[in-house]
């Protein structure tokens, strides 16, 4: 008797000739694509190309001019408020912004009492810093990966200090800060900014490592495994992470598929000798 398959599952997030134009620009068209769930979906392109738009649609911080996107079963744009409730999002300073002025404890007790019931501003001492240990306990969880060098070593030096000033923490730091302020809500999908803007590639490839096993710093181990979307560049040092000489069996063994959004050249005509051009209508983000 032939075993039956195991039922096919809807992947977490789905897009369907996506396109956004702002006036007469174009900032993507005609983008296609599935994220499985529990994977690491990493949409690629030069700047310009409109990831970082295209993320925020995702996250549904941005209308779409036409096609179609769900996002667990919650349809594009017509469910916007749902998806923001379940999707966290980090990685863009515009719309995440970490306020330099305050303390990493600062920070997580703010995100501690936002995930909260609304009837408790409370944020205990004891919560603020599991939050933060989770985060540095990452460090040593990866270096039982990669060994004591590389992406591993990249967080040892870049621990949560909670006294520390946000505009005081390394880019690493900020980074892992970030993850710890999006995760506390319990998002059901994780979409992170350009991970291009960590200047070095060993900053890079301590990012790709953190999304790889970003399980780890949530609450809830006996989940499915969190859906990430992140964005890029290139992703040379994620192909380094999952080289054979770096054990990538020990991971969460997630799908890493990539798409790669072609740079798109503006369509609106240029104007003639002499003449200010109009202002371009930017899109809404929210």
């Amino acid at each position: 008797m032939d075993t039956p398959s195991p039922p096919q599952q809807d992947p977490a997030l789905s897009v369907d000739d996506l396109t956004l134009r702002a006036g007469k620009r174009t900032i993507f068209e005609d983008v296609t694509f599935d994220v499985p769930g529990g994977s690491l979906a990493v949409l690629a392109g030069a700047s310009g190309s409109g990831k970082t738009a295209l993320a925020l649609a995702l996250a549904g911080r941005l209308d779409v001019t036409t096609g179609r996107a769900t996002v667990l079963g919650q349809d594009l744009p017509r469910r916007a408020g749902r998806v923001r409730r379940r999707v966290g999002f980090t990685g863009n300073s515009t719309v995440v912004p970490l306020d330099e002025t305050l303390t990493v404890k600062h920070h997580v007790a703010d995100a501690v009492r936002l995930a909260g019931p609304w009837w408790d501003l409370s944020a205990t001492s004891a919560r603020v810093d599991a939050a933060i240990s989770a985060a540095n306990d990452l460090g040593a969880a990866l270096e039982g990966v990669f060994g004591a060098d590389g992406a591993a070593a990249q967080f040892a030096r870049a621990r949560l200090r909670r006294t520390e000033l946000a505009r005081d923490a390394s880019p690493t730091a900020r980074f892992a800060l970030g993850l710890v302020l999006a995760l506390l809500a319990a998002p059901d999908v994780l979409v992170v900014g350009d991970v291009a803007q960590l200047r070095t590639a060993a900053e890079r490839r301590a990012a790709w490592a953190a999304l790889l096993t970003v399980g780890r710093l949530r609450d809830d181990d006996g989940a499915d495994p969190l859906p990430v979307v992140a964005t890029c560049q290139d992703w040379q040092e994620l192909d380094e992470l999952l080289d054979p000489g770096h054990r990538p069996g020990v991971l969460p063994l997630r799908p890493v598929p990539v798409h790669a959004l072609d740079a798109v050249t503006p369509t609106h005509p240029a104007p003639a000798d002499g003449a200010t051009p109009d202002p371009l209508p930017a899109p809404e983000i929210r």
